[in-house]
């Protein structure tokens, strides 16, 4: 038995040291359950969700002011949360949350800033307990304002991102419709892969966002790098997510809890691989600390002589803070 267990952990060693993106992956992966990622992404989780209802009603509200002018935008806007949040937008009420406006506004801003703000704090200190940095981010006052600053730039960059992907699945459209191309395959085909590269173009925009500014401090390569994982993951999670929420809020065993049992394993998924990718950035291939991580400089110089003298650590283990 013992020499079956050496044997296959010779043979993943093996894979590994010829595989240097294997070998990258599974040191991030170590780094990501060393340092708590779990747990890290469970308290993250906890307050995402407390911060989308508050979210959805201010969305809404705001909705509600230009459904007038704009009788597609609830449409749009609709299929761009079913986009991110597969099989949950058919289940909202989204008529009833578009037509409260102001009430709602106020309630979804009051909601937003208290539990955005902890949602904002939690994820700032997984990130930076991944990348063995301090946690300490200033005063309660400056750090409420960078908070705040922090909340408002993200909203602010995904309400970009919604306009965008809605004004070009709109020009492309009208496009083929203007060249005599709507309904054709091949159209559809570039139409798909134009829509994808809109997509990727977003969630990145939103991983650098989070990794330059939550980090204590960041490193713009390995932030892109980051970031283009990162994005191509969050696509392949929307597939699989269409599986499983719709798995989960199908289950007569959740009831009326169905949706939100699926929000939470949503939430929950997306919060783990958002620390994973942040794992990721600060290890590569053979070296289980980069920078920007706090304690690079100790494990670059460990991965120094280990090179120096030959070896090769296959465990991936990073030095204690």
């Amino acid at each position: 038995m013992k020499a079956g267990v050496v044997s296959v952990g010779a043979a993943v060693g093996g894979v590994r040291s010829r595989r240097p993106a294997i070998d990258h992956a599974v040191r991030a992966y170590q780094r990501y359950t060393g340092d708590g990622g779990d747990r890290c992404a469970a308290s993250t989780t906890y307050f995402a969700f407390l911060s989308f209802f508050p979210i959805m009603a201010l969305a809404f509200s705001v909705l509600g002011f230009v459904v007038d002018a704009y009788p597609d935008a609830q449409a749009k806007f609709t299929e761009q949360i079913n986009d991110y949040l597969p099989g949950l937008a058919d289940r909202l009420d989204v008529a009833t949350i578009g037509r409260a406006k102001v009430g709602a506004g106020l309630i979804g801003l009051a909601g937003l800033l208290l539990a955005g703000l902890a949602w904002v704090s939690a994820l700032r200190d997984s990130i930076r307990i991944i990348w063995h940095q301090s946690l300490e981010a200033g005063n309660f006052v400056m750090r409420r304002i960078r908070d705040v600053a922090i909340l408002a730039g993200l909203g602010l960059t995904l309400a970009v991102s919604l306009v965008v992907t809605s004004l070009a699945t709109s020009a492309t459209d009208a496009f083929l419709r203007w060249i005599g191309l709507a309904g054709n395959t091949a159209a559809a085909w570039v139409t798909g892969l134009l829509a994808l590269g809109v997509a990727l173009a977003i969630d990145m925009a939103v991983f650098v966002f989070i990794f330059r500014y939550l980090p204590e401090r960041t490193n713009r390569d390995r932030v892109l790098r980051a970031a283009l994982l990162g994005a191509v993951g969050v696509e392949l999670l929307k597939i699989l997510g269409t599986w499983l929420v719709g798995q989960t809020t199908s289950n007569p065993v959740y009831g009326t809890f169905a949706v939100i049992v699926g929000l939470l394993i949503w939430i929950n998924i997306m919060m783990r691989w958002m620390l994973f990718v942040a794992a990721w950035a600060v290890t590569g291939p053979y070296t289980s600390d980069v920078d920007p991580s706090g304690t690079a400089t100790a494990a670059t110089a460990t991965d120094r002589q280990s090179a120096a003298s030959g070896q090769h650590d296959p465990g991936g283990g990073h030095p204690k803070r």
